[in-house]
């Protein structure tokens, strides 16, 4: 246990070093703002807070206005929010990332050894330790660490179900699963698609062996813990809006939502769209899973990874591993290589038939995109329900190895359905898929070191070799590439130290040419209950007097904003 302890501390420590170091503990996305301002309303007990007057002045990206209830409140479900509430609280908002991070870790270790063994694990807990994906995340105010942390447990806990778990495993699942559904809701189904299947098939056998109620029961109160508290979604919009169902998003940009056609992209989405966002992802996922790349970072790297989201240039290795991990899982699972070679003949013909093969009308069009993706998720599921049922509840180990590999697959190919890529925080809509890439990455290391025990510790120092070069050659200066990433940067708040406190910052400027990068740094230390050491209002136009009225007892500074830039009026 020393090596995963020691790797949790490792965590601990790198997200307060990112956190600090390169994101000086303020938001730098929209996303980020939108977050912190709700788990700010949470810490204070409040679901949602007044709409502030004049509305347009202490405008912040992705909030809305509700004009029925009269109500403010962020885009996102709850989920995230409120366990930042939690770090909010106490004054440290970065915590709450950090702790998941060690939690994360620990995690991957205890499902590689549970399902496997302990090399399996500290393997993996090693990889994900030391990825620049996970370092990146997690120094952020993002809230897929924290999802990550509530899929592995749910796993981990499943997999105890599966072997004959108590009650307590079964409502661990449930309430794991239930979080990640209010924290992320499509990589909550994603996540437990191949669970489902699963399941699926433990009942078909369960039935067939008479043992039907003994297995449906703890499945049961699985489901209802997981729907009692993903009810927080329709609890938290019937409170903001009224209208429980809503889909928040689409408050903010109506073609906000996952599917195909005209409804939703800014142009509309198709799946050739999908897969070339996923082309361009996957090529920096390559790079940024493990830090495995040979070349260094350069200037225009840096360039790219601040502006650009198309094709990677340089040339990632972090999926050699786990392609090894996923081709043994397969052959080892079918225990046939005829018939594990079909199914990735199959799985390597849905990539590339689209691009390759297919009309481009075809693709365009939205019922076969959404057959495509159908297909695509019921091939990886295919493995996992064929094995479950050919050997019942025995050999779970395999099937679990199946499901990991579906895991990592489905990940991919059902995103495809979401209009846009993401690769300005790495590739993170797949960010909740790393436990199991790990694990898959781990299996052949593990898999050397049980046919050659001579090689272990070799291996082991090996691998560390290779992580710490990676944490120098490729993660410090990726990570380093987002220090002041849109225009975000505490050098704003050192330029107005001494000025007297309580502070009001008036920012002047054209109502539609500013950005809310020019004046981000101070969105992020603005309370949305404007009480604030310093608060920032925005002047469009004709408002300052009624801004000025509600702060009679602040130092005014005000500030001149162009696109992204801001002066200070002497």
């Amino acid at each position: 246990m020393l090596l995963p302890t020691l790797l949790c501390f490792w965590a601990f420590a790198a997200s307060a070093w990112v956190s600090g170091g390169v994101f000086e503990r303020l938001p730098h996305l929209e996303d980020e703002l939108a977050y912190l301002y709700q788990a700010r309303i949470f810490a204070r007990g409040m679901w949602t807070i007044p709409t502030p007057d004049p509305r347009l002045a202490y405008w912040q990206p992705f909030l809305i206005d509700d004009p029925e209830t009269g109500q403010r409140f962020s885009k996102y479900t709850a989920g995230w929010s409120g366990a930042l509430a939690l770090g909010e609280a106490a004054g440290q908002a970065w915590l709450v990332n950090a702790l998941f991070a060690a939690l994360n870790v620990s995690l991957v270790y205890r499902l590689g050894a549970s399902v496997f063994r302990r090399d399996v694990g500290r393997i993996a807990a090693l990889l994900l330790a030391f990825s620049p994906m996970a370092l990146l995340l997690n120094g952020t105010l993002m809230g897929h660490t924290a999802a990550l942390t509530y899929a592995l447990a749910f796993a981990l806990c499943y997999w105890r179900l599966a072997h004959g778990g108590s009650t307590r495993a079964a409502l661990l699942a449930g309430a794991m699963l239930g979080l990640l559904l209010v924290t992320r809701p499509l990589t909550f189904v994603i996540v437990a698609l191949p669970f489902v299947a699963w399941s699926g098939a433990r009942l078909l056998c369960a039935w067939r062996s008479g043992a039907l109620g003994r297995t449906l029961r703890p499945l049961l109160l699985l489901t209802v813990v997981t729907l009692l508290l993903g009810s927080i979604i329709p609890l938290y919009n019937g409170q903001a809006t009224g209208k429980p169902l809503e889909n928040l998003y689409t408050r903010i940009w109506a073609y906000d939502r996952v599917g195909f056609g005209a409804c939703c992209g800014r142009n509309g989405h198709t799946l050739e769209k999908g897969f070339r966002h996923a082309r361009f992802d996957l090529s920096l996922l390559a790079a940024d899973l493990w830090g495995w790349q040979l070349e260094p970072i350069t200037p225009d790297l840096v360039q790219h990874l601040r502006t650009e989201a198309d094709y990677w240039r340089a040339t990632g290795f972090s999926f050699v591993p786990l392609l090894l991990g996923a081709a043994g899982v397969t052959v080892w699972a079918a225990r046939r290589k005829l018939l594990a070679g079909a199914w990735w003949a199959g799985a390597t013909a849905w990539c590339v038939a689209p691009v390759a093969w297919l009309e481009p009308a075809l693709t365009r069009d939205a019922a076969f995109a959404w057959a495509w993706i159908g297909v695509g998720a019921a091939w990886l599921l295919l493995p996992v329900v064929g094995r479950a049922l050919r050997n019942g509840t025995h050999d779970t180990q395999q099937t679990t190895a199946l499901l990991l590999l579906a895991w990592c697959g489905l990940i991919v190919v059902v995103q495809m359905a979401y209009w846009i890529g993401s690769q300005r925080y790495s590739t993170r809509y797949w960010y909740e898929a790393i436990g199991a890439a790990a694990i898959l990455s781990a299996l052949p290391l593990a898999w050397l070191m049980a046919r050659l025990p001579r090689w272990r510790v070799g291996v082991y120092a090996l691998l560390a070799c290779v992580c710490l070069l990676s944490l120098w050659h490729y993660s410090t200066p990726r990570l380093n590439a987002l220090y002041q990433f849109n225009n975000v940067s505490r050098t704003w708040l050192a330029r107005i130290a001494d000025q007297p406190k309580p502070l009001l910052l008036i920012v002047n400027g054209a109502s539609n040419g500013v950005s809310w990068r020019a004046y981000g740094t101070f969105l992020g230390v603005t309370s949305p209950f404007l009480d604030s050491a310093i608060v920032v209002a925005r002047d469009t136009g004709g408002q300052r007097e009624r801004i000025l009225a509600r702060f009679p007892n602040r130092h005014v500074l005000d500030a001149y904003a162009e696109g992204e830039q801001l002066t200070f009026e002497k």
